[in-house]
């Protein structure tokens, strides 16, 4: 009634403290006003709750979780990823504790905008710090590419 969807396939439903509908059905869903999301009720009594999780980017593909229609995954510490064939090879099957930084997983290539060199760093989102100069001025040149295994 709220939003005027007509599409009965897709179940879908208004969440009102989400303002917006979801996919649904309704019943495979609650709300947790602490996260501020409708989560699988699979996770009702069994996720880290973590505020306003849904209000930041997917930290890989940099996609808004909130009002996605990509399934996000909830990892053990909380946190949100988007449920895609990019992010997987990379977060579902770790062998190592989820509670690790998520970008240690990940490097780029860069080149660094001061000196011109191009390195191969540890990937993340606000900025890669040149190996060769230590400035943060750089591009990346290149995808993401999986990092070195460690022992652990």
């Amino acid at each position: 009634d709220i939003c005027h969807l007509f599409d009965k396939d897709k179940k879908q439903y208004h969440c009102q403290p989400c303002g917006i509908c979801r996919i649904g059905p309704k019943e495979k869903y609650f709300h947790c006003t602490k996260c501020n999301l409708c989560l699988a009720t699979d996770l009702k009594d069994n996720h880290k709750c973590v505020e306003n999780v849904s209000r930041q980017n997917c930290p890989v593909c940099m996609e808004d979780i909130h009002t996605s229609r990509i399934e996000a995954h909830v990892l053990p510490c909380g946190h949100l990823l988007h449920n895609t064939p990019l992010v997987e090879p990379y977060f579902f099957p770790m062998t190592v504790d989820y509670t690790l930084c998520m970008y240690v997983f990940l490097c780029s290539q860069i080149i660094c905008n001061d000196c011109q060199a191009h390195c191969t760093v540890s990937f993340h989102v606000l900025g890669m710090k040149c190996s060769s100069c230590g400035s943060y001025n750089t591009a990346q040149d290149g995808g993401l590419i999986a990092a070195p295994a460690v022992n652990t």
